[in-house]
Order: structure tokens, then C-alpha cells, then sequence
């Protein structure tokens, strides 16, 4: 299942309604673990800011699948924002290889800039053949 223009503009502008995070540190945002942040409901995100190579910042987390299907092909927008909440940089990320039924799988992003908060959300996706096998 791939998701349209429209669906990503409004889950985008669900989360901007939100406000900006407190410009203390980068820290992620509440609403980025809500329903509102994947375009299925059945996929739920959890991640932190680290360092990565030479000391730039990364998205680090997990994409935890709670359907009865393997989900692959699983692309992730990381949006760098501001003390006022707006945006200053996009970057892409894929979770490598198949989130199995029930379980969950790693994925690292790389950020081109460091800001004060950071919102990452599920673009798209394939849901795999039924049952737990491939």
C-alpha cells in the first residue's frame, strides 16, 4: 500500500496543529509515537537522537509491527524542526528487510542537521502475504 500526496499532507498537518517541543534539547516529539505519525495504525514507531559518525545526528529506533502480516518495503520520513516548529530539513530512511507479524525491526537515519526536535513518521509500506510465513 502506498500512501498518497493527500494522506501524507494531512498526517503532516496533524502534527504541525500539535505545536513545537520545548527548544531545550533535541529530544523527540510525543505526538511522533501516536497513531497520527503512520499512515496505518497497526505500524507504531519508537526512537531516540544519538550520534552517529562523526558526531552528526542520527534516528535511531524501532518500527514494531502489531498486525498479522510481515510488512516490508517500510520508508520513513525523519523532518528536522526549529524552535518554532517549522521544518528545516527532510531526510529518507527504509527499514532494511521484512517487519515480521508481532515483532519488530532497527533502522538508523542520518541527518543531514541537528535541531531542536525531530518528528519521524511511516510513509509507506507492503503488507506481505497472511499468516507469519513469507
Amino acid at each position: 500500500m502506498k500512501t498518497s500526496t493527500k494522506a501524507l499532507l494531512v498526517s503532516t498537518m496533524a502534527l504541525l496543529a500539535l505545536g513545537p517541543t520545548s527548544p531545550v534539547s533535541p529530544v523527540r516529539e510525543a505526538s511522533a509515537l501516536g497513531a497520527a505519525s503512520s499512515i496505518d495504525p497497526r505500524i507504531r514507531l519508537d526512537w531516540e537522537v544519538g550520534a552517529g559518525w562523526a558526531g552528526r545526528p542520527v534516528i535511531r529506533g524501532y518500527v514494531y509491527n502489531d498486525y498479522g502480516r510481515p510488512a516490508s518495503d517500510v520508508h520513513l520520513l525523519v523532518e528536522t524542526l526549529d524552535g518554532s516548529g517549522a521544518v528545516i530539513a527532510r531526510n529518507i530512511g527504509f527499514v532494511r528487510g521484512v517487519v515480521q507479524l508481532n515483532d519488530r525491526s532497527y533502522f538508523e537515519v542520518p541527518l543531514k542537521i541537528s535541531g531542536v526536535s525531530y518528528r519521524v513518521s511511516v510513509t509507506s509500506l507492503e503488507w506481505k502475504g497472511g499468516g507469519g510465513g513469507m
